[in-house]
């Protein structure tokens, strides 16, 4: 998924005390339909508020063909800020953590691989073009949805006898 760069400048915001924010609407572009970020000034860095509308691109797990699923993603990180706002020197902190996302030098926030994080999480795992679906073939490859194929039904695995008997009798 090609998301557009989401980056902002909080030099303003880390300048001011605790509790500014700064709330920006984003306009379609690409994938993102529509979103709102707010950014808030934290002791730690900033506080990213996102709400975003995405169009996911993937693929029906049934028959293969091309989805676009429209998703809704919200989230809150914290974005640490390792480098001072007037002099530019590193912060010496010891809480430095290798996996948070930070504000890079010259004091900006690129959400997009949050994004892409969020996006990943909230995507089906199995996503379908229908609920009717019939998927391909598993002998010949054709796709059910579209055509007919002469196959014979194929018998399950006599592993399985145990329980879809199990099955049977509760129904």
């Amino acid at each position: 998924m090609e998301l557009p760069t989401l980056v902002f400048n909080v030099s303003q915001l880390l300048a001011e005390g605790q509790g500014a924010s700064r709330v920006h609407e984003l306009p379609p572009s690409g994938p993102l339909r529509a979103g709102k970020v707010e950014l808030v000034r934290i002791g730690a860095g900033a506080l990213v508020r996102a709400s975003l509308e995405i169009t996911v691109e993937t693929e029906c797990s049934r028959c293969l063909s091309p989805l676009a699923l429209p998703t809704s993603i919200a989230f809150d990180e914290v974005y640490e800020q390792h480098y001072d706002v007037n002099s530019g020197s590193h912060l010496e902190d010891g809480d430095d953590d290798p996996e948070a996302f930070s504000i890079s030098r010259s004091h900006q926030i690129d959400i997009t691989e949050g994004v892409r994080q969020y996006c990943e999480a909230a995507a089906p795992m199995q996503p379908l073009c229908s609920i009717e679906c019939q998927g391909f073939c598993p002998s010949c490859g054709i796709d059910r949805n579209t055509g007919e194929c002469a196959c014979e039904p194929v018998a399950s695995d006599p592993r399985w006898a145990a329980l879809a008997k199990l099955r049977e009798s509760k129904l």
